[in-house]
């Protein structure tokens, strides 16, 4: 899917967050199952692309138990725009599309990497019963 386009799913997140403020991801997810017609596992995966791409922004509440994850809305700006805002910005001249593949993989490896920490943080042993 093209980064830089919001299909209607992903419109209709945007309007419910900025209707209803930072939401818990299970009752985005819930929402998307029930109003938009999708399967819990494609809306969590438009999610996650959302969440790839900056479109969306999560936020572990650690103060729960267990911990729970919310979701914001993150920047309406495509990654290409930030990029060449940035390279203007130094005087770099246009970003080149091998960049921004570059960092759009980079960004990609270190999502991977994230939800593997958080999977190995919040998995739960059982506790021995005396």
């Amino acid at each position: 899917m093209d980064s830089t386009i919001l299909d209607m799913e992903q419109e209709e997140i945007i309007s419910y967050l900025n209707t209803y403020g930072n939401t818990r991801e299970t009752d985005l997810v819930t929402y998307g199952v029930q109003r938009l017609g999708k399967s819990e596992d494609s809306m969590r995966e438009v999610v996650d692309e959302m969440v790839l791409y900056g479109r969306l922004e999560r936020i572990m509440h650690k103060e729960l138990n267990p911990t729970v994850i919310y979701v914001k809305p993150g920047s309406m700006v495509s990654l290409e725009l930030e990029l060449q805002a940035m390279a203007d910005s130094l005087g770099q001249g246009k970003a080149t599309e091998r960049e921004i593949e570059a960092v759009k993989e980079i960004l990609a490896k270190a999502e991977i990497a994230a939800e593997e920490r958080i999977k190995r943080k919040f998995r739960t042993k059982p506790r021995k019963q005396y």
